[in-house]
């Protein structure tokens, strides 16, 4: 059910230097030192500048890097495998071209809404580039002759293959037709659920209406600006981490927290910091104290209900901590990615707040049955690990 496409994109001649986290991973301290290094994609994902400078910096520095000869355009339409490798987890999967088409049909699908303020940053930026370059992370069912066909590129001589973030990068690339319209065929009667890159995807599709409302639809369905820049994994190759809430202050009080949890979960303390092991079962941490919470309900009206992100958003953030709105309040901060309970046990101990929610991690199964529900999950639920390094290919979105 969706359409996908080869790209001929831009490439780092350095990828090792050139590429990046995600700029929406990348903090102030890293930021800067990316600064740093003239070669480095953060002056175009981050520019500098206030108002309008900030996009047309974006621009120039873009421009900057063709000029430069630090990124180079492929020579042929190609889609690309994309591994990367570590001695505890590994993962891999396709970067192509998927038509926003299938977005705007809902065969691209999603679970989370987008927010007005990073959703036209985003958009603004795209818009002034004409490029896109983070991969929108997507993941299809579990597909043995999709995956036979990974296996099949990934006997060439790889691309790309440099260490960087503590993982391997290993980068081949496709320009065969047969081999490219065999994928076509196997994704015909696929959806794909979007992972990470919600604001990215939105962003692709405003510039595909600006594009839409001064051409012939007919004339451009192949444009560049027409497909999003993806990378597809089966969801065999996922790996969901927690992301958890910190909250700053208990207005109420200790004592009155746990009595009024007490109607939402069994609470046990224990001695030691720890990671919940299942569904329902969440760590808190409150001033350095340990409790495991089991939850009391069994029962739920839909698999979005039955989340421990949801049960603790529903049932505890509201009605009891009375955080309405978990984007804006300032007695609420998330913590994605973090593994080490002693580690979050500074949070309270160390870093002057109040509670940990260390919360069982979101099964990739329960995002697409939510996602084909047509319902979305509460903001920040999920943190896919490791993330994808922008900049490995560049979606020149005005060349054909």
């Amino acid at each position: 059910m969706v359409r996908i496409s080869a790209l001929r994109p831009y490439c780092p001649n350095n990828p090792s230097d050139f590429t990046t986290n995600p700029y929406d991973v990348i903090g102030k301290v890293e930021e800067k030192e990316l600064k740093q290094n003239l070669n480095s994609l953060i002056h175009l994902i981050l520019p500098d500048g206030e108002g309008e400078d900030i996009y047309n910096n974006a621009l120039n520095a873009y421009i900057n890097f063709k000029a430069s000869n630090l990124i180079s355009r492929e020579d042929k339409p190609s889609i690309f495998v994309y591994r990367q490798e570590s001695p505890h987890f590994s993962q891999e999967g396709l970067i192509m071209g998927i038509a926003l088409q299938d977005y705007e049909e809902n065969n691209i699908v999603k679970h989370e809404y987008t927010r007005v303020k990073p959703l036209k940053d985003r958009t603004k930026h795209i818009t002034t580039s004409n490029v896109a370059a983070g991969l929108v992370w997507s993941v299809f069912r579990h597909d043995i002759e999709i995956n036979n066909v990974i296996e099949q590129i990934k006997q060439k001589k790889p691309k790309f293959d440099f260490n960087k973030y503590g993982y391997r990068h290993i980068l081949w690339q496709e320009t065969e037709l047969n081999i490219i319209d065999r994928l076509s065929v196997l994704f015909k009667d696929k959806k794909v659920y979007i992972a990470d890159g919600h604001h990215r995807a939105a962003s692709a599709a405003e510039y595909r209406k600006i594009q839409m409302e001064n051409s012939n639809e007919n004339e451009n369905s192949n444009s560049p600006w027409q497909f999003l820049l993806s990378y597809v994994a089966s969801d065999d190759q996922i790996r969901i981490l927690p992301y958890n809430r910190v909250i700053k202050r208990l207005k109420d009080g200790k004592e009155e927290f746990l009595r009024r949890l007490e109607d939402i979960y069994y609470i046990k303390k224990v001695k030691t910091a720890f990671n919940p092991n299942r569904k329902n079962q969440t760590a808190l941490c409150i001033k350095g104290k340990w409790y495991k919470l089991e939850t009391k309900e069994k029962t739920f009206d839909s698999k979005r209900d039955s989340l421990d992100v949801a049960i603790l958003q529903d049932k505890v953030l509201g009605p009891i901590l009375r955080i309405i709105n978990i984007r804006a309040d300032d007695n609420i901060f998330f913590v994605g990615g973090l593994q080490d309970p002693n580690t979050m046990e500074e949070y309270t101990t160390e870093k002057g707040n109040d509670v940990f929610f260390n919360l069982y991690p979101v099964n990739i199964k329960d995002l697409e049955s939510i996602a084909d529900s047509g319902r979305v999950m509460p903001p920040k639920s999920t943190w896919f690990d490791p993330k994808l390094l922008s900049g490995l290919v560049l979606h020149d979105l005005r060349e054909e």
